[in-house]
């Protein structure tokens, strides 16, 4: 450790990513050995994350920004997990009760029905580069709140929304759901020829994990980041602002989600809003984290 500087302890995004850890680890115990083998991972996982925890913030700024936004990056690692867990404590899918959800609240299975709304080949293309900018609004945004509100703020809204994702995934194991690309399949017909949509189907064929539509983890993690920059990035809030609202309305447009889908992810988004700058600061970054990078 390097003399004068403090070890952070575990921040509030360790202890997200510890309770995270814990919990799904705890419940693939159910999956017998297997089971037992993704246990043992998540408690090498908390193992390290508490040893990083007895070092200072590293000095480089490309190195801090891991360092707090950590538990984020490693989503896809995470997610790609879920297909095998969400199958441990229960066996099957629950599309039929979200279904039901769906008709009671709009009358109707939206994600069947919207694409032919606005039957128009440029407009399913446009409607999926929006589902595609999940992939870079939340890096901007992070990077706009170091650049508004330093570590601090920056720390902030990697609390958050990592709180968002992993109210979703420990979800997503207790309650899986296929979601309308697998129950009823993809989007066929002319809507379906572009070459972006084309590209994204592919894209999701490869990485997608079977079990995690409802709550939409695209539109909860999204949105807990635009909240989030609310409070210490106005710029980047209103400049984000036509992307998130175009990325929850192509969740359903493309058929990649229900529509309760969408509104439950935003339902979580603004849970992880209100309670992630608590936990931040019930376990902020130690006092000389805030001082200025060594060149």
């Amino acid at each position: 450790m390097s003399e004068g500087r403090t070890p952070t302890g575990l921040l509030a995004i360790d202890r997200v990513a510890i309770g995270y850890a814990a919990v799904t680890g705890a419940l693939s115990l159910a999956g017998g050995l297997r089971g037992m083998a993704f246990a043992a991972l998540h408690a090498l996982v908390i193992f390290l994350i508490v040893r990083m925890s007895r070092r200072p913030l590293p000095r480089g700024q490309l190195a801090t920004f891991f360092r707090l936004l950590y538990p984020v990056i490693a989503t896809p690692l995470l997610y790609h997990e879920l297909s095998y867990l969400n199958q441990f404590v229960v066996t099957g899918y629950f599309d039929s009760i979200v279904q039901g959800w769906e008709v009671a609240v709009f009358g109707s299975q939206i994600s069947q029905e919207a694409a032919g709304w606005f039957p128009a080949l440029w407009l399913s293309e446009f409607m999926t580069v929006g589902y595609l900018t999940y992939y870079f609004v939340i890096p901007l945004l992070a990077v706009g709140c170091w650049a508004s509100a330093g570590k601090v703020g920056f720390h902030r809204l990697g609390v958050t929304v990592a709180l968002a994702f992993a109210i979703c995934y420990t979800w997503f194991i207790l309650f899986p759901v296929m979601g309308p690309r697998y129950w009823y399949g993809a989007l066929e017909g002319a809507l379906s020829e572009g070459s972006i949509y084309q590209f994204t189907r592919e894209l999701l064929a490869g990485g997608s994990s079977k079990g995690t539509a409802f709550p939409s983890s695209h539109v909860a993690g999204t949105c807990a980041a635009w909240f989030a920059a609310w409070r210490v990035d106005e710029r980047g809030f209103f400049l984000a602002a036509v992307p998130v609202v175009i990325l929850v309305l192509s969740t359903v447009w493309g058929g990649f989600h229900y529509a309760i889908d969408a509104v439950a992810g935003l339902l979580i988004a603004w849970i992880a809003f209100v309670l992630g700058p608590r936990l931040a600061a019930w376990a902020p970054l130690p006092d000389d984290s805030s001082a200025p990078d060594a060149s």
